[in-house]
């Protein structure tokens, strides 16, 4: 958890950061199905609703390019940092506002603990600080909380279906039996 604080000190801005905001959230899944949830960049749309598109047509890998619209317009974006399943970074741009955000995944007793930092950089951020501040946090609340949801029903999903392949099992076994 040290690494987590670290990132959302102030201290720890990279570069010329005029925007910058952080948000962390526990979730109810195993840091693996957090992971395929945050790393399944064409699905963001199916459970992000601020997310128009999004388009990622190599693997999970640094200098990977994707892109996804927002209301804004497309980012376009390469991924920077990626250590499956704890850290996701990647950059970006969308007309004069250059983004980074890096996710980080800690598993714990309960499932996983997510951080995310972004910062947005450029003139547009430099002139609309104030604003930028608050609807990026505003943002990042609003995409850990869409994430916990997601990944905790997938995990859910994928564990009544478990169940159900080995209720199955048992009833053939026993139909074998008799």
């Amino acid at each position: 958890l040290t690494t987590v604080a670290a990132l959302a000190s102030p201290c720890a801005a990279v570069g010329s950061a005029h925007v910058r905001a952080h948000a962390e959230i526990d979730i109810a899944a195993s840091d693996r199905e957090v992971w395929s949830v945050l790393a399944d960049i064409a699905s963001w749309p199916t459970w992000n609703p601020a997310i128009r598109h999004a388009r990622c047509d190599e693997g999970m890998e640094v200098g990977t390019k994707f892109r996804f619209a927002v209301e804004l317009g497309t980012l376009k974006c390469r991924i920077t940092d990626v250590d499956a399943p704890r850290t996701l970074s990647w950059k970006g741009r969308v007309l004069l506002l250059g983004e980074r955000q890096t996710w980080r995944l800690e598993p714990g007793l309960a499932g996983t603990h997510v951080a995310v930092v972004a910062e947005m950089t450029g003139p547009v951020a430099r002139l609309f600080r104030r604003r930028l501040d608050e609807r990026l946090q505003r943002v990042l609340d609003a995409v850990v909380q869409l994430l916990k949801l997601e990944a905790e029903v997938r995990s859910t999903e994928e564990r009544e279906d478990a169940a159900r392949m080995a209720a199955q099992a048992a009833q053939g076994r026993a139909g074998a039996d008799e």
